[in-house]
């Protein structure tokens, strides 16, 4: 259903215990991974501590958030940097 990403890999990190590594350089605007999402149950602002810092508003954009999910793949993994060096949407 899904393919495998073939430009990136996963490996400890030094840093931050476990990271996402590129293989090859990735493009500006190049699709890293597309990444299935599990619905968590959970209203926009209900609170749960459960995958907190996993989780994503859906959809993403200036639409209403309807609710929050967690994606899966290697999507978990990526940086939760608030200056990420790439950016994910909705689809």
């Amino acid at each position: 259903m899904f393919d495998i990403p073939k430009n990136i890999y996963i490996k400890k990190s030094l840093l931050h215990g476990i990271g996402v590594f590129a293989k090859n350089t990735i493009k500006g605007n190049e699709i890293i991974e597309i990444c299935p999402i599990i619905d968590m149950g959970l209203s926009k602002g209900e609170l749960s501590h459960i995958l907190i810092d996993y989780r994503f508003n859906w959809p993403q954009g200036n639409v209403e958030v309807e609710k929050q999910v967690v994606c899966v793949g290697y999507g978990m993994l990526y940086n939760h940097s608030e200056n990420p060096n790439a950016n994910w949407r909705s689809n």
